[in-house]
């Protein structure tokens, strides 16, 4: 059974996965909300053991300086959380959880009663290329984007400067991109700003995903992202941010994704990875990782046995 903390708002993907978990445990899913109008439900866990599925986003300002856990620090995070939040945290506050999941949950900070969860991976497994069909893929760099981040605006700018830098074409407008792909020659990025009133479908976006060697993966109005688990990773090489975030499984730069330390490197290490010897055995780990977090395996052989030993 899984309770919403705000009976009129939540986050659909948590609760629809979520919900496939096999335990008999209450879970109590917390998602951001700027006004959270209380389940009144929440307190029929009140003296029974229930674990809390948390994946608030902090927003792109957020310092890191602490994780936010709501029965805790929550007068911390004021910017964050307002509103009907008070009851959900006095109620955490006297009724602790068996085990805490958090989605933006820091390094730091983790313990066995305190874990990372993450959006799992619902696409269905790819077929694996061999080296000469990865290297022969027509696009260098895959981003589709939104504007919750700023270094996601930025980024697009950036990629358009380098294309003068390092003499690559861009596509910028999925209409054009039919035509990009059969009228430009030599190398190929495509960076598509995808506004939530024009999305387009997520298995058209892949697929073109599974053109690129590189797909890029920034943070949003949370630093793990849709893109992390269950979107770049799932037929390309991923290129993130690196973080101090404790995640499930580990993206190591190099292994099974590519890193940058800075906002505005992102070129840079783009460019010093497509021309490394190394970039096709990434690409294997990399979906090696999108199998750890496609949705079974990732409830059965990660949250279960936590949840078993709470």
């Amino acid at each position: 059974m899984v309770i919403c903390a705000d009976k009129s708002r939540t986050d659909g993907v948590a609760f629809e996965f979520l919900q496939q978990v096999p335990t008999d445990i209450p879970i109590l899913l917390i998602s951001r909300s700027e006004h959270l109008d209380f389940n009144e439900s929440v307190l029929g866990l009140a003296g029974k053991p229930f674990i809390v599925a948390d994946y608030i986003e902090n927003g792109w300002e957020w310092n890191q300086a602490e994780t936010f856990i709501v029965g805790q620090n929550t007068d911390h995070f004021g910017d964050v959380c307002v509103s009907g939040w008070g009851r959900l945290d006095e109620f955490l506050a006297q009724n602790k959880p068996l085990k805490y999941f958090k989605r933006e949950l820091l390094k730091k900070d983790r313990t066995e009663w305190l874990c990372p969860i993450e959006y799992p991976n619902r696409q269905n497994p790819y077929p694996i290329q061999t080296e000469a069909e990865f290297n022969a893929r027509p696009i260098d760099v895959f981003n589709f984007w939104g504007r919750s981040h700023e270094a996601r605006v930025q980024l697009h700018g950036d990629i358009w400067k380098g294309a003068s830098k390092y003499g690559y074409s861009v596509c910028d407008n999925i209409y054009f991109f039919n035509d990009f792909m059969a009228n430009e020659q030599g190398r190929k990025w495509v960076s598509l700003w995808m506004p939530h009133y024009r999305r387009v479908g997520i298995q058209h976006i892949l697929a073109i995903n599974g053109m690129s060697k590189l797909s890029m993966s920034l943070p949003g109005a949370g630093i793990k992202c849709f893109r992390s688990t269950g979107e770049a990773i799932v037929n390309s090489v991923m290129v993130c941010k690196e973080d101090d975030l404790a995640w499930s499984y580990p993206f190591v730069h190099f292994e099974n994704c590519i890193k940058f330390w800075e906002f505005g490197d992102e070129i840079s290490a783009i460019e010093k990875a497509l021309q490394s010897s190394s970039l096709y055995d990434v690409y294997c780990e990399g979906l090696k990782a999108a199998d750890w977090y496609r949705a079974d395996n990732y409830i059965n052989n990660y949250l279960l046995p936590l949840i078993n030993k709470a």
